[in-house]
């Protein structure tokens, strides 16, 4: 049930993609696009590769606290094999094969590993919420003057997103109320999540400030290529103005409405054109999210496939794993029932 759901919704990134293509003009889109200027270009690898340079040593550090790393080399090609099964998987799920490589080729414990790579990419969430928020409050959204956004284009892009959000949501909610009752699935990853919880406090304790700087730093390679693309384009926004939209559409590509942030990019993109000012603001949006995609996604991705067919992750290490999780669980259950039926 939860699968179809996830599927439909993943579709409603697509749908909204190709409504705003037939409303395009092409004409207006060639032009964007034949103005690029690609001296700014040819430093998109080198900052693909440096920011995942940052990330790869900001796991790496996290790792150490458990005695456990990686040469920088083989942390780098890990790093970005996550960024490739990234691209395709729900809310990014598929970057948590890090944990997979921990225990692969370190035996690290596998909860310790999931805790890694789950406290790694909350730096970068709370990070960007960080950002979203501030960017939202610079253009006013949450105030009334938010439905200034509303237009002929803008208004059905916009209600999508709400709709898909508010969709989301009523499936997490049905699946877990089914499931807990039935099962007690919910119940027994709840422990687990518990216990994932208070490693990540443990990990933080020691490297938070450490990690919180290369944090920064990651973003700032990160934002700065995003700006350079701006460039390229001749848009007429400001550095802060490129960061904030950045931000925002990038919080709304963890909702597992879209398959690599097509349709969700292209409308946020669109709506903060328009609120801009920017001339011709779909096609505009086309334009820079074409670019975005070429190297935001493409480019990495295709740096993390070359990566992950080297030297592909055992798929069965995480079934085998979790199923030893969840017996010991089991386990530890029946223990402890038959220790208090011997002390009645």
């Amino acid at each position: 049930m939860i699968a179809r759901w996830g599927t439909a919704l993943r579709l409603t990134g697509l749908a909204l993609l190709l409504w705003l293509l037939t409303r395009a003009d092409w004409g207006v889109f060639a032009r964007h696009m034949g103005q690029v200027d690609t001296t700014y270009l040819y430093a998109m690898p080198l900052f693909t590769s440096a920011m995942i340079a940052v990330r790869a040593l900001r796991w790496n550090r996290i790792l150490s606290v458990r005695g456990i790393s990686f040469p920088h080399g083989r942390a780098w090609s890990i790093y970005a094999t996550g960024v490739f099964l990234g691209t395709f998987t729900p809310g990014r799920l598929g970057d948590l094969a890090k944990a997979g490589y921990a225990r692969q080729e370190r035996g690290m414990d596998w909860r310790s590993a999931v805790a890694s790579a789950v406290l790694d990419r909350l730096f970068d969430m709370v990070f960007m919420a960080g950002v979203g928020i501030a960017a939202a409050v610079h253009f006013g959204w949450p105030a009334l003057g938010a439905w200034d956004l509303l237009s002929e284009r803008t208004a059905p892009m916009l209600a999508g997103l709400v709709f898909a959000f508010c969709a989301v949501g009523w499936a997490v909610r049905r699946w877990l109320i089914r499931h807990t009752d039935k099962t007690g699935m919910v119940g027994r990853w709840g422990d687990l999540l518990r216990e994932g919880g208070r490693e990540m406090a443990e990990l933080t304790q020691v490297v938070g400030w450490q990690a919180l700087v290369l944090t920064v730093l990651a973003y700032a390679i990160y934002f700065a290529q995003t700006i350079c693309m701006a460039k390229a384009l001749e848009l007429p926004l400001t550095a802060w103005e490129v960061v904030a939209a950045i931000a925002l559409v990038g919080l709304a590509s963890f909702l597992p409405i879209s398959i690599a942030g097509l349709g969700t990019r292209e409308g946020g993109l669109t709506l903060i054109m328009a609120h801009c000012g920017v001339p011709d603001s779909a096609e505009a949006a086309l334009a820079y999210s074409a670019l975005f995609f070429a190297f935001c996604f493409l480019l990495p991705g295709g740096m993390g496939f070359v990566c992950f067919w080297s030297r592909p992750l055992a798929l069965q290490g995480f079934r085998t794993s979790t199923s030893e999780i969840l017996k010991k669980e089991k386990k530890e259950q029946r223990l402890s029932l038959c220790s208090t039926i011997d002390r009645r």
